[in-house]
């Protein structure tokens, strides 16, 4: 696998929620989102250049309403801050990731924390 993701689609996301803290077990602080709060109480956590999540936060769960992973640092924050919080979570996403120069294409399938990679054609 490639180190970043050119490409992402989600394909379903339905009641996905994750601890907000999930996000910052990794050792490495460096590698940690940023997080901001809009007016409106939506908590973004940045990854950075094209990776990002949002959602309303209740009892220190954040109900994910939009993932967009993508650019530098993205195979990074995949593998060692995403992935690690996707197996906290509870609800569904699947997503499609072609990954730099499109060396390989995978589905990435989550379901009540239950992570699963699976390589696809297109």
């Amino acid at each position: 696998m490639s180190y970043n993701i050119d490409r992402w689609k989600v394909k379903k996301l339905k009641n996905l929620c994750i601890p907000v803290l999930s996000f910052f077990t990794n050792p490495r602080k460096d590698w940690h989102p940023e997080k901001e709060y809009d007016e409106e109480g939506i908590l973004t956590l940045s990854f950075g250049e094209r990776a990002e999540i949002k959602g309303k936060v209740e009892n220190k769960i954040l109900l994910v309403s939009n993932i967009e992973f993508s650019g530098a640092c993205s195979g990074t924050s995949m593998f060692w801050i995403l992935e690690p919080a996707l197996k906290d979570s509870t609800g569904e996403l699947i997503a499609s990731c072609v990954w730099e120069g499109g060396d390989s294409i995978n589905r990435l399938i989550v379901k009540d924390g239950k992570v699963t990679w699976k390589d696809i054609t297109i």
